[in-house]
């Protein structure tokens, strides 16, 4: 299990400046963050996307995420597909095997069986276009009071329902401790399923208050990390490590905050497997 930086630690962050961080902090791996990189392909097209990171010696692991993508009208669903088709033709370009993906709103009057039949309908298809570029889709559970799929639970009735090897889980730290999700629901997925594990600590602080900037490094909080890292190598799956944590406002060394998780992640790490930390 290798740490990837993500490109939304520092979503204001230029793209060339932000693979620097990442290498210069000692990463080989980057979630590459889709909002940058769209306007990014306008001035260098998908290869100097390509020609940037092989300049900097690092890896896509993944794109994202793709938001919103459940509960729409019919417009709005041909849309996110389109945005699925260009996100996966530029994963395959640069060599990464997801395309991250989150819920959308769950609507007023919608239960769960609602939102789990709407997200078996969705990512169906979503899924199935990735397939034309032989790239996966990887369903983050998005735990905000307001989502429609905020569990882990939720999330593998739908892959399991779904059964199509480009669909799989990103196990999200923050998001697995603010929607509440249960380990032992990790602990019966399979291997396969687990694209990779984005991790981020929550403060000890009201679930259901929780919002994104309370994000914090790996084992800066009350979040599962260890626990969650732990199940997932005992399954045998051994999936990137996505640090995704807010570069803090008035932070203006990238480098040194990507440093900090890289190395919070590699501590994280090694508590799992039991050895002392260096």
């Amino acid at each position: 299990m290798r740490p990837a930086w993500s490109g939304a630690s520092a979503p204001g962050l230029a793209l060339e400046d932000d693979l620097a961080a990442a290498a210069g902090a000692g990463y080989d791996a980057v979630e590459l963050f889709l909002p940058k990189v769209w306007r990014e392909l306008e001035r260098r097209g998908p290869d100097g996307l390509a020609d940037a990171l092989k300049r900097r010696r690092l890896d896509a692991v993944a794109l994202g995420p793709i938001t919103d993508v459940t509960f729409r009208d019919a417009a709005g669903l041909e849309k996110v597909v389109a945005e699925m088709h260009g996100a996966a033709t530029l994963a395959r370009r640069v060599g990464a095997s997801w395309v991250l993906v989150e819920p959308g709103e769950r609507p007023d009057g919608a239960d769960e069986r609602d939102a789990l039949r709407e997200g078996r309908e969705t990512l169906d298809r979503l899924s199935r276009a990735s397939e034309r570029y032989d790239v996966g889709v990887a369903l983050v559970p998005v735990g905000l009071a307001w989502a429609s799929l905020r569990t882990v639970r939720q999330a593998l009735s739908i892959i399991e329902a779904i059964g199509r090897k480009s669909l799989g889980l990103a196990l999200d730290t923050f998001h697995f401790h603010a929607g509440g999700s249960s380990l032992d629901d990790v602990r019966q997925c399979r291997a396969r399923a687990i694209a990779l594990v984005r991790l981020a600590d929550a403060p000890d602080t009201e679930r259901e208050s929780l919002r994104e900037h309370h994000r914090l490094p790996p084992g800066a909080g009350v979040g599962p990390g260890r626990a969650l890292i732990g199940i997932v190598k005992a399954l045998g799956a051994s999936p990137p490590l996505v640090v995704h944590a807010p570069l803090p406002a008035g932070e203006g060394d990238a480098t040194g905050w990507a440093r900090r998780l890289r190395v919070a992640a590699l501590d994280l790490l090694r508590e799992a497997e039991g050895a002392p930390s260096p």
